[in-house]
């Protein structure tokens, strides 16, 4: 399947290009302690003033830092179609043109290309809630807060036999898995990555299935379907699918049909259990879902190492008195302008790794360690290449 290649490749670019940041941390834990959700936009067009109930399931979208009941990666932007906007304004009009006003648009980031359209319809409050949050997405961001290494999702065909042969086999084998696969061993100094204890990581697997029919998880179902370029396209999307969910709610690829297999569930979880090969978010496989989860809030921050991201963190702040937890939260300042991610939004952004990470100096009592973890490094990494060079040039089947 064309993003397995894709995944393969991406993960030898990572292991070459990115020995000098690898990390003992397990993916699944750096991800959710260091890699900030992606955004989707939301383009609400409009002609004319909205009424007050318009006006408040506008709100409704967007984070509010009163009340805290939306904490969605969501970025919303209210066009009135007569006004002059910016040319990829314009165009995504011109491309999602309807004669019922109020209507609603929702990009995705952009991942394998431009922002591809994940979802339109008319606005309504009722769909502005299911834009935010859904009973899926509720449970995978509660599983993940309580630590939870990889929730997987099955996203139903509607062939019941089929669907229920691909869950049994899902479920099974991880079970399995959780007692097979071993967590690494964190370096000593990877310890400042990491905001609890070694030992209060644990390996745990769960799955839940939705159907692609049910109207509460269609916003779910259509930005799984766009997690790879050629799911909508036969015979893929006639096949029940599987998605590894991690971090801050990032699906790594999906699995179709016969290739929700044990060999194929486990490779995707030894993966994401494993040392982080590359700290870089944008050098690693996986696109973000929507999830009304404030992960800031749950997390006491640790050392940053993507400068264009807010400081993220572990579990050891829920739960914490609020005093705590507010003198524990970061500087807005440091945050990016999202007027910003608005205007390019649209187009694809690759960022070099020396410009995106910040590696702190090790202490001076320690640099034969350092010298000989980077050496370990290369030459792990370079089994890893060959070890991917022939997964990416053996036929493989879904």
């Amino acid at each position: 399947m064309r993003l397995r290649t894709i995944t393969a490749a991406t993960l030898i670019l990572a292991a070459t290009a990115s020995l000098a940041i690898a990390c003992s941390v397990p993916v699944f834990r750096y991800a959710l302690e260091h890699w900030q959700p992606d955004a989707y936009v939301v383009y609400v067009f409009k002609d004319g003033n909205l009424t007050a109930d318009q006006q408040l399931a506008v709100d409704s979208m967007q984070p509010n830092v009163a009340t805290e009941n939306v904490a969605a990666n969501l970025l919303v932007k209210v066009v009135d179609v007569h006004d002059e906007h910016d040319a990829i304004t314009k165009q995504i009009w011109q491309d999602h043109t309807s004669e019922t006003l109020p209507w609603m648009v929702v990009m995705s980031p952009p991942k394998w290309g431009p922002s591809q359209t994940t979802w339109q319809g008319k606005f309504t409050a009722t769909h502005a809630a299911m834009i935010v949050d859904s009973p899926a997405r509720t449970q995978i961001g509660r599983k993940l807060i309580e630590g939870e290494s990889v929730v997987w999702v099955l996203l139903e065909c509607g062939q019941k036999e089929e669907d229920d042969k691909a869950f049994d086999t899902l479920t099974t084998e991880l079970k399995k898995l959780e007692t097979k696969i071993k967590l690494p061993e964190i370096d000593e100094e990877d310890l400042r990555d990491l905001s609890v204890a070694p030992d209060a990581l644990k390996i745990a697997f769960s799955a839940i299935r939705i159907s692609r029919d049910d109207p509460k998880e269609k916003l779910l179902a259509e930005m799984l379907l766009r997690i790879e370029p050629d799911l909508l396209e036969e015979p893929q999307v006639s096949q029940p699918m599987a998605f590894p969910i991690f971090g801050r709610g990032r699906a790594l690829y999906a699995l179709v049909g016969k290739g929700i297999a044990p060999d194929v569930i486990e490779e995707a979880c030894v993966f994401l259990t494993g040392g982080c090969q590359c700290t870089v978010k944008a050098q690693n496989p996986g696109v973000d879902l929507i999830l009304n989860v404030n992960w800031d809030k749950m997390v006491v921050p640790t050392e940053p190492k993507d400068e264009n991201l807010p400081p993220l963190a572990g579990f050891s702040g829920f739960g914490q008195p609020e005093d705590q937890a507010d003198a524990a939260e970061t500087d807005p300042s440091d945050r990016s302008d999202p007027t910003d991610l608005r205007e390019t939004i649209a187009a694809p952004t690759i960022i070099a790794a020396s410009e995106t990470s910040v590696t702190p100096e090790a202490p001076a009592s320690q640099p034969a360690a350092g010298i000989g973890k980077n050496v370990l490094y290369v030459l792990m990494s370079l089994v890893v290449v060959v070890i991917l060079a022939t997964f990416y040039f053996m036929p493989r089947t879904n």
